[in-house]
């Protein structure tokens, strides 16, 4: 598992309604059907094409497994290989400060594929905390702009 945290000057519900708008943005273009920000909660299930590391694609059950506003978002990446999973922990400090930790965790289909992803792993997992962070400063400057 990789994980990754961040302070921010925003509320835990600004923060949330971003990642929320984010993710009804992917569900309508994987979709193509419109969805309503109160119609994303846990349980809803959509597929979607994801690119791995050597640049091929494979489809994805994604499916949100933890919705819970404005302090948790979770989503699963089911594909051939196993799942990813990506969570969102949102934490108040103050009455504008917050931390966002962010994690990925991969459970493989098999032994073969565990093996493969801890290989791997080895040699990504530098670049994978610098995207997720990345990521997080984008949120951050975003909400701060």
């Amino acid at each position: 598992m990789i994980s990754v945290t961040l302070e921010m000057n925003t509320t835990a519900t600004r923060f949330y309604e971003l990642l929320l708008t984010s993710v009804k943005h992917d569900i309508e273009q994987k979709t193509g059907e419109p969805i309503e920000l109160s119609d994303i909660q846990s349980g809803y299930v959509y597929e979607k094409l994801l690119t791995n590391k050597m640049g091929s694609q494979g489809a994805a059950k994604t499916t949100l497994t933890h919705i819970e506003p404005p302090h948790l978002y979770e989503a699963a990446f089911d594909t051939a290989r196993g799942t990813n999973t990506v969570t969102y922990q949102i934490t108040e400090l103050a009455a504008q400060l917050i931390e966002v930790t962010y994690r990925e965790k991969y459970e493989p289909i098999n032994r073969v594929a565990g093996l493969n992803h801890r290989i791997m792993s080895f040699f990504y997992n530098r670049s994978n905390r610098k995207r997720m962070l990345q990521l997080l400063q984008q949120m951050k400057a975003h909400l701060q702009g």
